[in-house]
């Protein structure tokens, strides 16, 4: 009899993640961390899924407006780029779907409010772009007359109405986009729209730099023989994509993003799975903590829109969280380069950065809340502290993704083999059967079959028997280990 109890548990063929800390939701603000509570019950899910997606949806909120400076020479702005991978059934849309809700709402909001006066500077730059054109076909027009309509038309901006979400962009159109919006919230629930960067419509030629320059703000200039130059002094994006787990392994094994540095720049979620034991009749999101979250995300980009300086506003720890900032870099993320994070030390490179982020990002949201100026009050010790819970939960998980990353052909195909086995629910089986129902371009022959068996046996996952079947010929049968399907 195939008992559970004479088995061993299987080695598992990739890292194994259980163990990586639990998401720490009450290191967030109130409100979103209510709101990340609330929609992680109604979909019973992972609160880690919805605390990553609002922190990186947020963080929108404060792009191009606040910097977070630790020392002078040293500051970071408040932009996260996040990817959440997760399988098929995990919920990732009705997740990313409430988180993005308000911001939709917003842009709507505000296009309608402001719908006059947008026509009405559109229409006053296109009379003076009719002047300028009837007037350099006169013969006697001076260049001063030109110079004075060229200078009208140049000191009235650009009006258009406001976008805020974007989903499946190319890189032209997000230039475009960001010429005329200066910020964007990238928010997706499908991060295959990435392929875009990767080459899928310019040859195999990546077009990464802008998603690199975005992330901090670094000037961009985009240079086309068929339009005239579009300089970008200070892009910023805020990037919150979930993906299934094929997409992450292009990516991670993607030389183009991971040679220069944008797999780095991720926060990264694996969220833990509950499928199979979920419910249907679990709380709704309740009314007040969607009306919380949604005056929340209002208030925050009001804010935002209402900012008209080119010139961001610095934050500041106090002299306590200083200390301890100081002393964490010293003593806990220097060392760790070299020890934990050695596998992925582009990432680790960026994690004090990340810290920074995340205490501006959770500042400005308490003072949102208090009512008060974040710039008049010094980030203090207790966000620093949740700054550090969050950080470590995301320090985790990017060791967890690039050891994914290091994967070989070999597990892929000892995993499809796995998969065919729990679909039918196989506990015992004659091998060749087993190969006659995993025939796919990943096996070359039986030979290279038997090698993926020979694997999955010394990992504990089954176990093979010979004997002599018809015609006195030698067969192998195969039992599968209970523990596969638990």
């Amino acid at each position: 009899m195939n008992n559970e109890t004479l088995w061993a548990t299987p080695t598992p063929l990739r890292p194994d993640g259980t163990n990586l800390l639990l998401f720490p939701v009450n290191a967030l603000p109130p409100i979103i961390g209510d709101m990340a509570q609330a929609i992680a019950t109604t979909t019973s899910t992972d609160v880690a899924m919805a605390g990553t997606s609002i922190l990186s949806a947020v963080s929108y909120c404060f792009s191009g407006v606040y910097r977070m400076s630790a020392k002078r020479d040293h500051t970071e702005p408040l932009v996260l780029y996040s990817l959440t991978v997760a399988e098929p059934s995990f919920k990732k849309s009705p997740v990313i779907s409430l988180v993005k809700r308000p911001y939709a709402t917003f842009a709507h909001d505000w296009n309608e409010s402001n719908k006059q006066d947008i026509f009405k500077s559109q229409a006053e730059r296109k009379l003076l772009e009719s002047k300028m054109l009837a007037l350099e076909k006169k013969d006697d027009v001076t260049a001063e007359e030109i110079a004075k309509l060229q200078t009208d038309l140049s000191n009235i901006p650009q009006s258009n109405f406001r976008r805020i979400a974007v989903d499946d962009v190319t890189p032209e159109s997000l230039v475009r986009l960001l010429e005329e919006n200066n910020t964007l919230l990238m928010i997706s629930d499908e991060a295959g729209m990435l392929g875009n960067f990767s080459g899928r419509y310019s040859n195999n030629v990546p077009n990464i730099d802008l998603l690199l320059k975005c992330w901090n703000g670094e000037t961009f200039i985009s240079d086309r023989a068929t339009r005239a130059s579009i300089v970008l002094k200070k892009p910023y994006m805020s990037v919150c994509l979930a993906c299934q787990p094929y997409v992450f392994d292009s990516m991670i094994n993607n030389t183009a993003f991971r040679g220069s540095g944008l797999i780095a720049r991720f926060l990264y979620c694996f969220p833990k799975s509950n499928i199979g034991s979920r419910k249907y009749d679990t709380q709704a999101v309740p009314e007040a903590v969607i009306e919380n979250y949604k005056n929340l995300t209002y208030k925050l980009l009001q804010d935002k829109f209402t900012f008209h300086s080119d010139m961001e506003k610095y934050l500041h720890f106090d002299g306590k969280a200083y200390g301890e900032f100081v002393d964490y870099y010293n003593n806990y993320i220097e060392p760790q380069l070299v020890t934990d994070m050695a596998f992925c030390k582009d990432w680790g490179g960026k994690y004090h950065g990340l810290i920074l982020r995340l205490c501006g990002i959770i500042h400005c949201i308490k003072c949102a809340l208090n009512g008060s100026d974040p710039v008049e009050v010094r980030v203090d010790l207790d966000t620093f502290c949740n700054a550090i819970e969050i950080g470590e939960y995301f320090r985790e998980q990017a060791i967890y993704a690039y050891s994914l990353g290091d994967t070989d052909f070999a597990t892929v195909k000892a995993e499809r083999v796995l998969a065919k086995i729990r679909s039918k629910h196989i506990t015992k089986i004659r091998q060749n059967n087993l190969h006659h129902l995993c025939r796919c371009t990943l096996f070359k022959n039986a030979q290279d079959f038997n090698e993926t068996i020979d694997m999955l046996e010394e990992y504990g996952y089954l176990r093979r028997f010979t004997s002599k079947g018809s015609n006195n010929k030698t067969v192998t049968d195969i039992e599968v280990n209970p523990h596969v399907f638990s």
